[in-house]
């Protein structure tokens, strides 16, 4: 099988690694990019070396797909998973679990392992991943990721000792490798009260604040406006939440099927061959389809699901970004905030390799104008203003002093002057200081209190799109400040 440039480099750069003296290797490539037939390639040049490989996943979909790609290679592998017992070959593949359950019967035979892949790395630090990787102390190990974090944010050094980058999502949508994406954000969730465990929000409660009829209606109501007739994948909060946004698109006549992991894996994969074949149009999952699966005719996703992790995030994105016969641009349909928590696909951080936080600079620190989300009134679609033209790129529509909207300026944020409030001047007043809040980490019940402060009256709306600060904010806000100041005794007034 042909390698594509990026792949061949990738496979040179991990050799390199090695003769420099890691053991340890972490590369990481976008969703779609084909980490798999890296893998292959590289097992392949391997066993004609005569070494002995082993290839480790946690499902049993990425234990087959890595089969298939094998066989695609000609290389001959054993199977080590529920229902197989390896047997022998120079390569096995192997179910973590599997490999974990078995190693301390005297009966098992452990596969021999000169260099040892492990597939979705991102988990590759649980005590599963860490226990079979002990059992090899001398063996090379290549860990395979499109996201170089764990869900709390924090990074991999602690197993590897390198990380080689193989392109990324603009570089390899800039040359055809993955599809365009178009990103509409018609709605914005109410996440306020709902706690953060973990570094995401608390599953329960926000299963209960997401999976509501009209939430729910509006995801049928916008595919319809925005997407219809495209392959459409939904990710929702829960079990629940998944049944029953399947539930109402059928009952709008859209052909719709659900899948979870606790769901018989004959049932499942006949869902996912019905969306395959086209029999259902739209599929929607819990936890199911954020990893390791592959549907290229997917030219949509549906984002219902709010998350704080930044790798979640782009393991969704990543679902539809493989490109197909006919297939000219992916379309994000966005329920949850996530564009704007994470800003857009193609701007991935250039990843490094720590156990901190990985991605804390995104949060943290202002992004520059030019990169901000914006949304068009018009037709809902996210973009980026470029080089200060505010023109949305797929209406054409342009806001006007008269519709009194925020503007970019001599590379700041300004507010044109109004002769007067208008709602959609609150809205934008209430947009910015949700931006300020997310921005300081503020609770999310401040920009309603402070909006309640500047008009006497908590918001009309809280779906609002956070709009970067303008030049009346940040004045009504150091007014406050100045105020709070000289009710403590002249105490010192910080900026923002």
């Amino acid at each position: 099988m042909h390698l594509r440039d990026y792949q061949q480099l990738a496979l040179e750069n991990i050799r390199n690694s090695f003769r420099n003296g890691n053991k340890k290797v972490l590369l990481v490539s976008p969703t779609g990019s084909g980490k798999t037939v890296i893998a292959a390639a590289m097992i392949q040049q391997a066993t004609e070396k005569l070494k002995k490989c082993l290839f480790v996943a946690h499902r049993r979909e990425l234990v087959m797909q890595c089969s298939n790609k094998l066989h695609d290679f000609e290389v001959n592998h054993a199977l080590l998973m529920a229902g197989k017992s390896g047997g022998y070959a120079r390569t096995t593949i192997a179910s973590v679990q599997t490999f974990n359950a078995r190693k301390d019967n005297e009966y098992f035979m452990k596969p021999s392992a000169d260099l040892i892949i492990l597939d979705e790395a991102h988990r590759s630090v649980s005590k599963s991943f860490r226990d079979l990787v002990d059992e090899y102390p001398d063996a090379y190990v290549i860990g395979l990721t499109a996201t170089p974090c764990r869900s709390d944010g924090k990074g991999l050094a602690s197993m590897y000792d390198d990380l080689i980058e193989c392109g990324s999502i603009r570089k390899l949508t800039d040359q055809g490798h993955l599809v365009p994406t178009r990103i509409v954000a018609p709605t914005m969730p109410d996440l306020e009260g709902i706690r953060i465990i973990g570094g995401d929000y608390e599953k329960g409660s926000l299963s209960e604040r997401m999976n509501k009829p009209k939430l729910v209606g509006d995801l049928v109501t916008h595919w319809l406006k925005f997407a219809e007739g495209r392959p459409t994948v939904v990710f929702c909060t829960s079990i629940a939440h998944s049944r029953y946004v399947a539930q109402i698109f059928r009952r709008n006549g859209i052909s719709a099927g659900h899948v979870d992991g606790d769901m018989p894996e004959i049932e499942r994969e006949q869902v996912l061959n019905d969306l395959h074949t086209g029999e259902i149009k739209v599929l929607a999952n819990c936890q199911v389809l954020t990893e390791g699966w592959d549907e290229p005719k997917v030219s949509c996703v549906i984002l219902a699901r709010p998350t704080k992790s930044y790798a979640m995030y782009l393991q969704m994105v990543g679902r539809s970004l493989r490109p197909f016969e006919g297939k000219k641009d992916t379309l994000v349909i966005d329920h949850s905030g996530c564009v704007y928590e994470h800003g857009f696909p193609e701007d991935t951080p250039e990843w490094i390799l720590t156990d901190g936080k990985v991605i804390d600079s995104k949060k943290k620190e202002p992004q520059p104008i030019e990169k901000q989300p914006f949304t068009c009134i018009k037709c809902q679609a996210v973009y980026k203003p470029f080089k200060g033209a505010i023109e949305c790129p797929e209406c054409g529509f342009a806001p006007t002093a008269q519709e009194k909207m925020v503007l970019i300026k001599q590379g700041r944020l300004v507010e044109l002057p109004k002769e007067k409030t208008t709602t959609n001047d609150k809205q934008n007043f209430y947009a910015q200081l949700v931006f300020h809040a997310k921005q300081k980490g503020y609770k999310e019940g401040w920009a309603s209190w402070t909006f309640k402060e500047k008009y006497g009256h908590f918001p009309h709306s809280k779906r609002v799109h956070p709009m970067p600060i303008g030049e009346e904010v940040k004045g009504f806000l150091q007014h406050l400040r100045i105020k709070k100041a000289k009710s403590q005794g002249g105490a010192h007034v910080r900026r923002s």
